[in-house]
């Protein structure tokens, strides 16, 4: 007899403590939750990351969610902007926190030779976002992703990864990688490929 299938809306971390923390080997980052978006009924998601000196993502933004970042040793590097032409790099120290709202173009990083810890939060919080990162930290671990960038070696990997997390690339350039990705994870999904990586990584 088959065991029931797990309820996918309830994250790793909540049944298993020991999976509210998750590792990518190739960055050396480490992301803790400190609280999904389940367990706030979805008004926002709280997580402590420890960043390597180099860290941190490409420049993107998001269409349904804003972020905050609070440093709390270190400074986070973080880049702001409403497009390309108007970025602006501010740091946050341990203590203070900067807002970034829905659309604005960012990334964060960390430019010194020591990690640095910050807690981030998804406001509202954004279940695809938490997941996806499971499964690129996931792919990271298994050897799947490249160990210099961090990105899934294959193309409907990052794909997925990209819309279920709801990053956005700005420019010109951004926005054909957009509707090239959006197509991409659509034929993945018929695949079966999203379902394979969440019941390794997710479930």
């Amino acid at each position: 007899m088959s065991s029931p299938l797990r309820d996918r809306n309830v994250p790793p971390g909540v049944k298993d403590a020991k999976r509210r923390t998750i590792t990518n080997v190739n960055s050396g980052e480490t992301i803790t939750w400190n609280k999904y978006g389940y367990e706030s009924d979805g008004k926002e998601a709280a997580a402590t990351l420890v960043c390597k000196p180099g860290g941190g993502p490409p420049t993107h933004y998001h269409t349904t969610y804003a972020e905050r970042f609070e440093a709390i040793d270190g400074e986070m590097g973080l880049l702001l902007g409403k497009d390309l032409n108007s970025l602006k790099t501010i740091y946050v120290k341990p203590g203070e926190g900067a807002d970034i709202p829905i659309g604005t173009v960012h990334r964060f990083f960390n430019d010194g030779d020591k990690d640095v810890t910050c807690r981030g939060y998804v406001r509202p919080a954004h279940a695809g976002f938490e997941r996806s990162l499971y499964i690129l930290f996931g792919l990271n671990n298994d050897g799947l992703a490249d160990p210099e960038t961090g990105m899934p070696r294959s193309l409907l990997h990052t794909a997925l990864i990209g819309d279920m997390s709801d990053m956005r690339f700005p420019g010109f350039q951004g926005g054909m990688m957009n509707y090239v990705g959006k197509v991409l994870a659509t034929y993945a999904r018929w695949r079966g490929i999203e379902e394979e990586l969440l019941k390794k990584y997710w479930d």
